[in-house]
């Protein structure tokens, strides 16, 4: 499966950029930015441990671990194993699944070296996505209880 093709199908990671009005990105920065994108999705914020250091998740812990996991891993797979695991990271679901699974099946040379080299512009993208789906979330939150009578 190529980003193209990521980018028309209904997969976890569209739904989430269309919901930023952001434009995919192309090639290996796209498969890196989806990646970024399951990586954050999949952490456990009720119980895991990442969830203690909220303040420096943005521009500390996520950044230093996505950037040493690409010199420690020599594919894409490994890169995952090596983040997902110090991360406390896994799909929630049987799309984020298959997504990731084919994201992983990308050349891992091109990935990695856009990781390596643009994090902070990935995880910015990633954060804003981030913050346009919790608006979203929230804003059907609101409208659900005003929508249940008392």
């Amino acid at each position: 499966m190529t980003v193209n093709q990521l980018t028309t199908t209904p997969h976890p990671t569209s739904r989430w950029l269309a919901t930023a009005c952001l434009q995919p990105l192309e090639g290996p920065a796209g498969v890196a930015e989806r990646l970024l994108l399951l990586v954050h999705y999949g952490i456990d914020w009720q119980n895991g441990w990442v969830s203690s250091y909220r303040e420096r998740y943005w521009d500390h812990l996520l950044p230093d671990r996505i950037w040493c996991a690409t010199f420690q891993a020599p594919t894409l797979r490994r890169w995952w194993r090596e983040v997902a695991q110090d991360l406390g990271s896994a799909p929630r679901n049987p799309a984020e699944r298959a997504e990731l699974e084919a994201l992983l099946r990308h050349d891992a040379t091109p990935v990695l070296q856009v990781m390596r080299g643009e994090t902070e512009a990935l995880l910015l993208r990633t954060r804003i996505v981030t913050d346009a789906v919790r608006e979203e979330r929230q804003t059907h939150q609101a409208a659900a209880r005003q929508r249940v009578p008392a």
